[in-house]
């Protein structure tokens, strides 16, 4: 039966208003009637993306000024019908949509589709979409987003940001960074992902990343995943020059810092040691400590506490009642007596005294404060930023070395077999580095006691009456670069 023209006409421009109703612009010319489509070619309302696609547009718009004009609505519109939404973004435009940023940069598009076919297809306006096969395609974790009234696939952002090549850290350095900076990063699938992939160079090159954002929680993590794998790869910065080449390399200061590790070693080896208790220290006999050791340890750092609001604290699980005129005094117990029970928790199975402990020994410590709204909600874990001691002579590193000196104390701590040397090790060094805007002095003793009672040696409290000969001894030790002073000085408390 054929058709009037006004028909045609009537027919052509009923499915139009139904599509631009739909938000639909891109179609395929095999699923229009070829009377439509003559139509929509007529009267300028239509033009080729190519041989097989056409998309609407204005009647007075030039076909590659309307693309460009709506290029990602198009772009998006056209990858789904051509893929069958089976694609995500590689390259360039999938760190541009991963921080969504829509802007059009570079003419080429590239794609990882289920199509099996690798194939290039050119575009109005000069652009060129590079779509590549994958085999494993249904083993990528994708996630859903939208753009207008558009659904379409990214590659999770975590698997986007861990297979990212050197230049690709590079050249999207900013997007990179954003993507590990998402409050919303997915964290255990990070961690996941290396347990269950033997990646060492990429693991090694996210490693570096993070100690370059100073984003220290998922890095001592994915450093200690590293260890377990026993991995030679060199920790560099991915976003520029190289920060540590473990082989031939190092930089002065470390080297000068391995020197000092390795005199204080060998003087703790020949320094007398105490004798050890007949067995391991128990969780009742710990409970014991929490009232000196909080009081002892808080009056050393200049807290004012007493043993009367120590064992009121240590009974609450919440602080439901507080003084506000005494507030950072008592969020200051809590969370020293909240860091003791950590170690309680720690002292009932195997443990080795790490970079891991010391991290999480320094939230239990501040989280009462962080949720009183006492200190910043996002503290650093390591300064970032120069620091000097009150009253002291010695000068604490510069906090650009930080991380890379706690590595060698820990990495060194673990060749020492004796926890009487490890734990006055562990103290002189971890304080010494100072990696904390506060709370260094607390967390080094916490580590001093982890070694010693893992090896059944006492629970040291230092009495805060012996403060001034505590950091005058000590002092003496970091300046004249001679850990013995501190050495004999904590066996003669012992």
């Amino acid at each position: 039966m054929a058709y009037s023209y006004k028909e045609i006409e009537q027919e052509a421009r009923r499915w139009l208003k139904e599509q631009l109703k739909r938000e639909q612009f891109v179609f395929k010319k095999s699923e229009l009637e070829t009377s439509t489509y003559k139509y929509l070619q007529q009267q300028s309302l239509a033009a080729e993306i190519n041989n097989q696609y056409i998309f609407l547009k204005s009647d007075s718009e030039l076909s590659s000024t309307a693309f460009q004009n709506n290029l990602w609505l198009l772009v998006l519109q056209f990858l789904n019908e051509a893929f069958d939404s089976s694609w995500y973004f590689t390259g360039h435009y999938a760190y541009q949509f991963a921080v969504e940023s829509f802007s059009y940069r570079e003419a080429q598009i590239t794609v990882t589709t289920k199509a099996k076919s690798n194939t290039i297809i050119e575009l109005p306006a000069g652009i060129k979409i590079v779509a590549r096969y994958d085999k494993d395609f249904n083993k990528k974790q994708l996630i859903k987003k939208g753009f207008l009234n558009i659904n379409y696939k990214e590659l999770k952002h975590e698997l986007l940001v861990i297979n990212s090549t050197e230049n690709e850290y590079r050249n999207y350095q900013e997007e990179i960074i954003s993507v590990l900076k998402n409050s919303n990063r997915d964290e255990e699938f990070i961690v996941q992902y290396f347990q269950e992939n033997s990646q060492p160079v990429l693991l090694a090159r996210l490693t570096g990343a993070l100690r370059e954002i100073g984003d220290h929680g998922l890095r001592i993590e994915l450093e200690k995943q590293l260890k377990l794998n026993k991995s030679k790869v060199s920790i560099k910065n991915p976003f520029g020059p190289v920060i540590l080449n473990e082989s031939r390399e190092k930089p002065t200061y470390l080297n000068r810092f391995e020197l000092s590790i390795q005199k204080a070693i060998d003087t703790l080896n020949k320094t007398k040691k105490p004798r050890r208790l007949s067995k391991k220290l128990s969780t009742k006999e710990l409970e014991e400590l929490i009232v000196e050791d909080t009081y002892h340890s808080l009056t050393i750092e200049g807290y004012t506490v007493t043993r009367a609001l120590i064992e009121y604290l240590k009974d609450q699980e919440q602080m439901t009642e507080v003084f506000p005129e005494d507030l950072r005094n008592q969020l200051a117990a809590k969370g020293f007596m909240n860091a003791l029970a950590y170690i309680k928790e720690l002292n009932k199975g195997k443990y080795t005294v790490n970079e891991q402990i010391s991290y999480k020994l320094f939230q239990e410590l501040w989280k009462p404060s962080i949720n009183a709204g006492t200190v910043k909600a996002q503290l650093d874990t390591y300064r970032k930023h120069m620091v000097a001691i009150r009253g002291a002579q010695y000068v604490p590193p510069n906090h650009e070395k930080l991380s890379f000196m706690l590595d060698e104390v820990f990495d060194y701590s673990r060749q020492i077999d004796n926890g009487f040397e490890q734990g006055i090790f562990l103290h002189f060094f971890y304080v010494g580095v100072h990696p904390h805007s506060d709370g260094n002095g607390r967390i080094s003793r916490f580590l001093m006691n982890l070694a010693f009672i893992k090896d059944k040696y006492k629970w040291l409290t230092i009495p805060s009456e012996d403060r001034k000969n505590y950091f005058a001894v000590l002092e003496k030790s970091q300046l004249e670069d001679d850990i013995s002073y501190f050495a004999e000085y904590i066996k003669g408390l012992v």
